[in-house]
């Protein structure tokens, strides 16, 4: 193999665990925070806001691969790790590295942001060294951090909120650990037969498809409810506008699941997975909306959501499932059809 060809190989294993179309909601709810409370005054600090919990989740996909290299080795031999792409050393240093950025930033930030971070950074360890194999437990540590990011966000202005703010972002915080407590539970769904094969224990594999379909749909609802409580503490037209998207994607995504749980599909808990992917873009944006307004909103929301199905759709499928030449992998893209 030429040097050429071995560093496009490394590279591309680099961008297939960084998952691209997933990069943009972690900044986009850290700058929502930001913008409750730092306002649009202070572009450094909404840069900050952006900036600290994106190197988190990257740190969290590189570290979460080291995690699961043994599931992934019987499961989805195809990803960098199992593959050969990508050594665990290399896998280790990146996800190292990542945290890093995350501990500088927070530590500049000051004590709020040093003490998110570190409940953060914890909460990543935690999720992939011990709790993803342990039912819900696991997908509640994994829906804390988009919690954290929030507070994160918030944490940067460095001067204590009102009491008002206080409150709409503990309600928003809600929001987001409703939000993805369920989407990692939808994840978990599309991951059933891998997950039982490799003996950990998520809610699917435990208490069997339904339940798990009918507790994210509760979850989403509680979410929605939660999601428009926060509204009517700040009221703006283009936040319950924005939440209608939100709600109208959410029963794109998870209206076949629930009409095909008893036997759910591979290739439809991941296309519902997907269009959660976006659905949450909409909904960090509507946070960013509360703080900076409608047009900054749409300025971001609207690229940011071509980009994530852009690149879901080029990557997406091969990543979870394996080569489109793989039995597997046709025979899933023909259930979606």
């Amino acid at each position: 193999m030429t040097t050429a060809r071995r560093a496009r190989r490394s590279l591309v294993a680099h961008v297939e665990t960084c998952r691209p179309y997933t990069l943009w909601y972690p900044g986009l709810v850290g700058l929502g925070g930001a913008a409750l409370t730092a306002g649009p005054a202070h572009p450094w600090l909404l840069l900050a806001a952006w900036v600290a919990p994106t190197a988190a989740w990257l740190g969290a996909h590189y570290l979460g691969d080291y995690f699961d290299r043994a599931l992934d080795a019987g499961s989805k031999p195809h990803r960098p790790i199992p593959s050969g792409r990508l050594s665990p050393a290399t896998a280790l240093v990146c996800g190292g590295c990542c945290i890093v950025v995350l501990a500088v930033l927070a530590v500049l930030g000051g004590w709020g942001t040093t003490a998110v971070a570190v409940l953060g950074v914890g909460g990543i360890i935690a999720y992939s060294r011990w709790f993803k194999a342990r039912g819900v437990a696991g997908n509640l540590v994994r829906g804390a951090l988009g919690a954290m990011a929030l507070l994160y966000g918030a944490a940067v202005a460095r001067d204590w909120p009102t009491t008002a703010t206080l409150v709409i972002l503990l309600v928003l915080a809600a929001v987001f650990w409703l939000h993805d407590t369920m989407s990692n539970l939808v994840g978990a769904l599309r991951d059933v037969v891998g997950d039982q094969a490799g003996g950990y224990a998520t809610l699917p594999v435990r208490w069997g498809t339904p339940l798990a379909v009918r507790t994210a749909v509760a979850l989403y609802v509680a979410m929605a409810g939660t999601a428009v409580a926060a509204g009517l503490l700040r009221p703006r037209p283009h936040y319950f506008v924005t939440l209608a998207v939100v709600v109208g994607l959410g029963v794109v995504a998870l209206a076949p699941v629930a009409v095909r749980r008893a036997a759910l599909p591979v290739a439809t808990a991941l296309r519902a997975h997907e269009v959660l992917v976006v659905e949450r873009i909409v909904l960090a944006s509507a946070v960013v909306g509360l703080g900076l307004g409608a047009g900054r909103q749409l300025v971001l929301v609207v690229p940011l959501v071509i980009l994530t199905w852009w690149t879901q759709s080029i990557m997406r499928a091969r990543h979870e499932l394996g080569d489109r030449s793989s039995p597997t992998l046709r025979a899933s893209v023909e259930g979606i059809r």
